[in-house]
């Protein structure tokens, strides 16, 4: 869950400047990650397909909404579109971690950045996210360490499952990933 965005656009600038107010709902935003595999870190890419959230669902603005926006994330609803992987990482890396979710909020954001503080194993930390807003679309990216959430033994329980399709490597950083689709109100 990583990487910096672009600036503001034009298409921001021409949609936001004169919208009276925006909207959202959960089926409105992703949730993805890529974790990586291999010596020469190759990326796997997945989402969770079942989080909900709480906060404010209307604004005049796209980052009034944002701030404060909370999510709560079940992590066995991991999804790779492999189903024979889906199983792997729940299995050996969701669930011996404690508690069966993954929360996270937005805790301040300012012009280019968003802090989201995460939970996860029992331990929270702030993770510093680039984000931009084209159009009516929030992306947000940032990197987690999962050993800064002590999860050294699922990392480690994680690269013995599948040491011979990681080749005896499995990276402790993992890109995310917020997108949210903001519509106009009626």
């Amino acid at each position: 869950m990583k990487k910096a965005f672009l600036a503001l656009g034009v298409l921001f600038m021409s949609q936001s400047i004169f919208a009276d107010c925006f909207q959202i709902n959960e089926k409105d935003l992703s949730v993805k990650w890529t974790a990586f595999k291999t010596p020469s870190k190759v990326g796997v890419g997945g989402a969770f397909s079942k989080f909900t959230f709480d906060g404010k669902t209307k604004s005049t603005s796209i980052k009034d909404i944002a701030y404060g926006l909370g999510l709560k994330i079940d992590h066995q609803s991991v999804d790779t579109s492999n189903q024979a992987r889906d199983a792997k990482i729940a299995k050996f890396f969701f669930s011996t971690m404690k508690g069966s979710e993954i929360f996270a909020r937005v805790t301040k954001i300012d012009d280019k950045n968003i802090t989201l503080k995460v939970n996860m194993n029992g331990v929270d930390r702030d993770v510093p996210m680039n984000y931009t807003i084209l159009g009516n679309e929030l992306k947000a990216n940032g990197v987690i360490d999962i050993l800064d959430f002590s999860a050294s033994k699922q990392l480690s329980a994680i690269n013995k499952a599948c040491l011979a399709l990681h080749e005896g490597k499995t990276w402790s950083d993992v890109n995310i990933e917020l997108t949210a689709q903001f519509t106009t109100c009626n």
